[in-house]
C-alpha cells in the first residue's frame, strides 16, 4: 500500500480537460488546461472536471437525487437491503483483475464496490470517478475508514476527464440507466481503456416496474422507461471483443462484459 493521498496526488497526472483533450497543470490550487487556458477547481482535494452546463437532463436529477442521497446510502449496505451484499460478491467472481492492474470505476459512488474487492482479496490501483460531490465526499471518508488509497475525481462519465489508454480495467455498477448518452459512456469506457483491457458495465433491470404497493409504486414514478434498462450489448463497437451478458441476482440485475482488441483495427 502506498502513502496515504499517494492516488490523488497521481491522478492529477491522468487528468485531460474533457471538452479540449488537453492535458491539465496543477497551478495556484486549480487545474489549468496547457493549451486554452481553461480552469477547474480542486475542491476539498478532489478535482472537479465538471462544467455545470454540462449536467443536464437524466444526468442533472440524478447527481440531485445521489448529492442528497449520499447521507444514507451506505445504509443499503449496512443492512443488506435488496440482497446487495450477495450482488457485490456475484460481480467479484465476474470480473477479471490482474495484481497491479490500473483500474477506474466510472460511477464511484460511496466506494462499496472497492471495499468488495478488498475483502476479495483484488489487488489493484483504483481510480474513481463521480458526477455527485456527495457521494465522493463520503467515499472519500469510507476510504479513509477502510484504509484503501483511490484517487478520486468528479466528473461525467459521457465525457471521462482521463486521457487514452490509460486502464487496464474500466467498469461501471449503477447509474447507467440513468445516462443521457449511454452510447457515449461506453465509447468513453472504450477510449480510456488500455488496448486488452477489460471492461464492465452493471445495472438493475426494469422488475422495479414489477413490483407492487405504495413504496415501489412512487419510486417507478421517477423512473426512466423501460427501454431504458436494457443492456447496452447493441451500443459496445464492433471492433470489441468477447462480448456477454450475464445475469445477476436471479435476473434482478444485468451485466456485459468485454475486452478491447489488443491490436487496434
Amino acid at each position: 500500500m502506498n502513502k496515504a493521498g499517494s492516488k490523488q496526488k497521481e491522478i492529477l497526472s491522468l487528468l485531460r480537460n474533457p471538452n479540449t483533450g488537453n492535458p491539465l497543470v496543477l497551478k495556484n490550487a486549480s487545474l489549468k488546461d496547457s493549451v486554452s487556458g481553461e480552469r477547474f477547481m480542486v475542491k476539498s482535494g478532489i478535482p472537479v472536471i465538471l462544467r455545470r452546463d454540462d449536467v443536464f437532463g437524466w444526468n442533472r436529477k440524478q447527481q440531485k437525487a445521489y448529492d442528497w442521497g449520499s447521507f444514507f446510502y451506505d445504509l443499503l449496505y449496512k443492512f443488506n437491503l435488496f440482497n446487495l451484499k450477495q450482488w457485490l460478491f456475484e460481480i467479484a467472481g465476474i470480473m477479471e483483475i490482474k495484481s497491479g492492474d490500473c483500474i477506474l470505476e466510472t460511477s464511484v459512488g460511496t466506494g462499496q464496490q472497492l471495499l468488495n474487492f478488498k475483502n476479495h482479496g483484488v489487488d489493484g490501483h483504483f481510480f474513481g470517478n463521480d458526477i455527485s460531490c456527495g457521494m465522493l465526499r463520503q467515499c472519500r471518508k469510507n476510504l479513509k475508514k477502510w484504509g484503501l488509497n483511490v484517487g478520486l475525481v468528479q466528473g461525467n462519465a459521457e465525457a471521462l476527464p482521463f486521457g487514452d489508454e490509460i486502464f487496464d480495467v474500466v467498469f461501471h455498477v449503477g447509474g447507467f440507466n440513468f445516462f443521457n448518452d449511454k452510447k457515449k459512456a461506453v465509447d468513453e469506457m472504450v477510449r480510456v481503456a488500455k488496448p486488452g483491457a477489460k471492461l464492465y458495465i452493471v445495472d438493475e433491470t426494469d422488475s422495479i416496474r414489477d413490483k407492487r404497493g405504495v413504496i415501489a409504486s412512487t419510486i417507478s414514478r421517477f423512473l426512466p422507461e423501460r427501454e431504458a434498462y436494457a443492456p447496452p450489448v447493441k451500443l459496445v463497437p464492433d471492433e470489441i471483443l468477447e462480448v456477454k451478458e450475464h445475469k445477476l441476482l436471479d435476473g434482478k440485475f444485468w451485466m456485459v462484459s468485454f475486452q478491447k482488441p489488443a491490436i487496434r483495427p
